[in-house]
C-alpha cells in the first residue's frame, strides 16, 4: 500500500493546487470509512493521499474489465464486490463480506462510498444498506468514521480538494440485534445524517447553489486555495436560513448576488479583494517576493511551457466529451497522464534523434513542475496588481456595503 499512497500524492500533487484533510484523528486498530462520492476515481485517491494510513477500499467488480483502470488497481489493491445487477450471487456477497471482515481482523482501514455511485447531484444519493451490514455483522471491535469530500472546483485543474473527517458513528445498541432490516435501516439513517454536513450536499439544487456563492462572496481567496472546511461549514450553516426565507426573498437574494458577480467578473476581482485595506507591510512583504518570482520565470517557464500542448489538449477534449460531471477529472487525469508519457516519450525520441541524452526528458518534469506553479504565483501576482489598481473603483463601496449587509443578515458568513 506504499506505493498506492506515493501515486496518489505524485498524482493529487499534479491535479491538485491545495490538499487538506481536517477533522479528528482516525481512530487505531479497524475502521470502516464512509465518504461521499462526487468525484469517480478522484475521491479514492484524495482519500489515500491525505490519511496516514492507506484504506483499502471496496470497489465494483466491473472496474477489473476496463484496461486502462488494471494498472492502478494493482496499486490499490481493493477488495471487489459483484453485485446483484451486474451478475453478482450470494455467495459473492458472502465473499466479500468475509474479504472485508478479514481486513479489519487485520486493523486494516477499509474505504467504502455508501451511496454506491458517484454523482453529480446536489443531495446525497440514498445511501446503501452494505455499510451497515459490514459494521454489525462483524464480531470485533470497529470504528465506523464518516468522511466528506469538498472540491473546490472538481472539474478544473489545479483547484483546491479537503477530506474532511467526522467522529465515529455509534453503533453499539444496535449490534446485539445482528442483521435485523429496522437495525440495519436505523444504522443506515444514522450514517447519513453523520456523512451531509461533512460535505456540500444539500437537498434543492437552486437553494444550495445560492448557499454557496454567498459562501464564495465572504471566502478568503480563490477556489483553488481557499478554506475549504470554513467554505463547507458556511454553506451547510446557510441552507436552513435560505430553506426558511421565501420564494421572492430568495429571489430577490439571488439578484444582489449575481449582480455582484457580475462586477465582480467584468473588473476581473475576487470578493476578498473589495474593501482590502493593503497596508504598507503588506505590499513591502509583496514586492521583493514578487520581484524574485519574476526573476525565475525566464528560468522555469520555458519548461512549462513545454508540457503545455498536451495539457491543453486534454483539458479541451475532456470538457467537449465527458457527460457526466463527476467523471470529468478522473478522464482528464487518465487521459493527461497517458498523454504526458507518450509526449515525453516523443521528446525523449527528439533528444535521442539530435544525439543528445533522451532522459532528459522525463528530468524535465521537475523544472516544468516548478514552472507551473510559478506561474499561478505570478497569475496571482497580477491579480493582487489588479485588486490594488480597483479599489478606489466607484462601484466598490457599494460591494463593500453588499457584503456588510450580508454578514448581519447571514451572520454564519462571518
Amino acid at each position: 500500500m506504499k506505493a498506492a499512497k506515493a501515486l496518489s500524492r505524485m498524482l493529487g500533487a499534479i491535479w491538485f493546487r491545495r490538499m487538506r484533510v481536517e477533522g479528528p484523528p482516525l481512530p487505531d486498530g479497524p475502521v470502516l470509512l464512509l465518504l461521499n462520492h462526487p468525484n469517480a476515481l478522484l475521491d479514492p485517491m484524495v482519500a489515500a493521499a491525505l490519511l496516514p494510513r492507506t484504506p483499502r477500499f471496496v470497489a465494483k467488480a466491473t472496474l477489473w474489465k476496463q484496461p486502462v483502470l488494471r494498472p492502478f488497481l494493482a496499486f490499490f489493491n481493493p477488495i471487489p464486490v459483484h453485485r446483484a445487477q451486474e451478475g453478482g450471487d450470494a455467495d459473492a456477497t458472502a465473499k466479500t463480506f468475509a474479504a472485508v471482515h478479514k481486513a479489519f481482523a487485520k486493523g486494516d482501514i477499509v474505504g467504502l462510498f455508501p451511496e454506491g455511485i458517484s454523482h453529480g447531484m446536489p443531495d446525497l444519493a440514498p445511501l446503501k444498506t452494505g455499510a451497515a451490514r459490514l459494521a454489525l455483522s462483524y464480531g470485533g471491535e470497529l470504528s465506523v468514521v464518516p468522511a466528506g469530500l469538498v472540491y473546490g472546483e472538481r472539474r478544473l485543474f489545479r483547484q483546491g480538494v479537503l477530506l474532511r473527517l467526522g467522529e465515529a458513528v455509534p453503533f453499539e445498541d444496535l449490534k446485539s440485534h445482528g442483521l435485523e432490516p429496522d437495525k440495519v435501516r436505523a444504522f443506515t439513517a444514522r450514517i447519513r445524517e453523520a456523512l451531509k454536513p461533512l460535505t456540500l450536499h444539500g437537498g434543492e439544487a437552486e437553494r444550495l447553489k445560492l448557499a454557496q456563492n454567498l459562501a464564495w462572496m465572504l471566502a478568503d481567496a480563490s477556489t483553488a486555495v481557499s478554506d475549504l472546511d470554513a467554505f463547507r461549514r458556511r454553506v451547510q450553516e446557510l441552507l436552513p436560513k435560505l430553506e426558511a426565507m421565501t420564494p421572492e426573498d430568495r429571489r430577490r437574494l439571488r439578484r444582489r448576488v449575481r449582480a455582484a458577480q457580475r462586477w465582480l467578473r467584468q473588473n476581473g476581482l475576487r470578493p476578498d479583494q473589495v474593501g482590502h485595506p493593503y497596508p504598507f507591510q503588506e505590499i513591502a512583504a509583496w514586492i521583493p517576493r514578487a520581484g524574485l518570482r519574476l526573476l525565475l520565470a525566464p528560468l522555469l517557464l520555458p519548461f512549462a511551457l513545454l508540457f503545455a500542448p498536451p495539457v491543453w489538449i486534454v483539458d479541451r477534449a475532456v470538457r467537449a466529451l465527458a457527460r457526466e460531471v463527476d467523471m470529468v477529472a478522473t478522464t482528464g487525469i487518465l487521459a493527461g497522464l497517458a498523454l504526458i508519457l507518450a509526449w515525453t516519450a516523443g521528446l525523449g525520441w527528439l533528444l535521442h534523434h539530435e544525439g543528445l541524452a533522451w532522459w532528459l526528458a522525463p528530468l524535465s518534469w521537475i523544472p516544468a513542475f516548478l514552472g507551473l506553479r510559478l506561474f499561478e504565483r505570478l497569475k496571482e501576482d497580477v491579480q493582487a496588481v489588479r485588486g490594488f489598481r480597483a479599489r478606489r473603483a466607484k462601484a466598490a463601496p457599494r460591494l463593500l456595503q453588499a457584503k456588510r449587509m450580508l454578514l448581519e443578515a447571514f451572520p454564519e458568513l462571518g
